[in-house]
C-alpha cells in the first residue's frame, strides 16, 4: 500500500510538474502576426508585421485587440524578416497569419521566392491568400497612424483612435479574403485583389492584378468578375455591361475540346425576383468571356487549364501551355429562370 501511496503522489508529481511546464511555453502571451506585407526594393526586401498583442490568444482569430505593425529591412528576405521579428513585444507566432500582402511592383518571381522561403521557415503558411496593397508608400513607416511602433507619438495617443489603418487593412482582408487565390495557387498565374491604402482607410477595387511569369497586367472591373467566375473562386459577380448592371448569383462553367479551339458554356442565374436577361446581354457576357480568356492567355496564365481539357481528350501529346497562340474560344452563356 505505501508503495502504491508513493506512486501516486510522483506521478501526480509529474503531471502538474508537465502542466506548468505547458503553460509557461504554450503562453498565450504572444505577438500573433495576422498578416505578413513584403516588399523587394533595390536594396533587399522590406518586411511588415501585423500583429496582436497582448489581447490575442493563440486559438482565437476573433480576438479583440488592437493591431500593430514593424517593418523591417535587409538584404535577403530571411534576414528582413527575422530582424522585424525582433521587434515584437513578445516571440512571434504564427497560427493565425492567413494572409501575404505585396505592393504594386511585385511579380510572381518575389511571389514564388516567398513561398519557397516559408516552406522551410516555421511560418509556413502556404494556403495563406495573396493581396495586392496599392497607395503611396504603402508599405512604409509614413503610412501608420500616429500611436504605432515607429510613428513617436504617444501611447494615450494611440489608445484614442477609433482604428488603426493597419486594423483597417486586416479587416479589408478578411472581407476580400474569399476573392483572393492561395500562395500555393500563384505558381501558374493568378488574379489578386488590390487592396487600396489611403491615408482615411483601406478599400477593396473592383480592378485585380493578373500575376505571371511575363508580368504583371492590370484587369478591368469587368475582366476581374470574369476572371474570377472562370475560376469559380467566388460568387456573386457583378457586370457593368453597356446599359445594364447584372449580377450572378450562380455560375457553372463546363469547357469542352472543339475540333481546333474549345467550347466554353457558362450556365448562369440571377438573384429571385430580377428580371430575366435579356439576349443581347448574353451576348455581351460571350463577348466578355471570349476576350478576357484571350487576354489572360496572352499574359501567361490559362484560366480555365485548356491544355489539360485537350490532353484530357486526345492524349499527353497534345498537351500545350501558354507559350503556344492562343487557341480559338466560342463562348455560349445561358441564363437559368426562377
Amino acid at each position: 500500500m505505501r508503495a502504491s501511496h508513493a506512486l501516486r503522489w510522483l506521478a501526480g508529481g509529474i503531471l502538474v510538474l508537465w502542466c506548468g511546464v505547458f503553460l509557461r511555453m504554450e503562453t498565450t502571451e504572444k505577438s500573433m502576426v495576422r498578416a505578413l506585407i513584403v516588399q523587394p526594393n533595390r536594396s533587399g526586401w522590406a518586411v511588415q508585421l501585423l500583429y496582436q498583442f497582448p489581447e490575442a490568444a493563440a486559438d482565437a482569430s476573433d480576438a479583440v485587440a488592437e493591431i500593430r505593425s514593424c517593418s523591417a529591412e535587409d538584404a535577403t528576405l530571411p534576414l528582413a524578416l527575422h530582424k522585424a521579428e525582433r521587434e515584437l513585444p513578445k516571440a512571434a507566432n504564427y497560427r493565425l497569419c492567413e494572409y501575404l500582402l505585396f505592393d504594386e511592383t511585385a511579380s510572381q518571381t518575389d511571389i514564388l521566392e516567398l513561398e519557397e522561403f516559408l516552406q522551410t521557415e516555421p511560418v509556413s503558411r502556404l494556403s495563406a491568400r495573396v493581396f495586392i496593397a496599392a497607395g503611396s508608400g504603402a508599405l512604409t513607416e509614413e503610412t501608420l497612424p500616429d500611436g504605432l511602433p515607429g510613428s513617436g507619438a504617444e501611447p494615450e495617443e494611440a489608445d484614442a483612435a477609433p482604428e488603426t489603418l493597419p486594423g483597417a487593412l486586416l479587416q479589408a482582408a478578411e472581407d476580400t479574403a474569399a476573392r483572393a487565390p492561395h500562395l500555393y495557387e500563384c505558381a501558374a498565374g493568378a488574379v489578386i485583389p488590390i487592396l487600396k491604402i489611403e491615408e482615411n482607410g483601406v478599400t477593396w477595387q473592383k480592378e485585380s492584378c493578373l500575376l505571371t511569369a511575363q508580368g504583371s497586367t492590370r484587369l478591368s472591373p469587368n475582366e476581374t468578375a470574369m476572371a474570377q467566375l472562370l475560376q469559380e473562386r467566388t460568387m456573386p459577380v457583378e457586370f457593368a455591361l453597356e446599359g445594364e448592371t447584372v449580377t450572378l448569383r450562380r455560375c457553372v462553367v463546363s469547357v469542352e475540346a472543339e475540333g481546333n479551339g474549345f467550347a466554353v458554356t457558362l450556365t448562369g442565374q440571377c438573384r429571385a425576383g430580377t428580371p430575366p436577361v435579356a439576349e443581347s446581354v448574353c451576348r455581351q457576357l460571350e463577348a466578355l468571356c471570349e476576350e478576357t480568356i484571350v487576354r489572360a492567355w496572352q499574359s501567361g496564365a490559362d484560366l480555365l487549364r485548356l491544355g489539360a481539357v485537350r490532353a484530357l481528350k486526345e492524349g499527353p501529346g497534345a498537351f500545350f501551355t501558354t507559350k503556344n497562340a492562343c487557341p480559338e474560344v466560342r463562348a455560349s452563356v445561358k441564363m437559368l429562370d426562377l
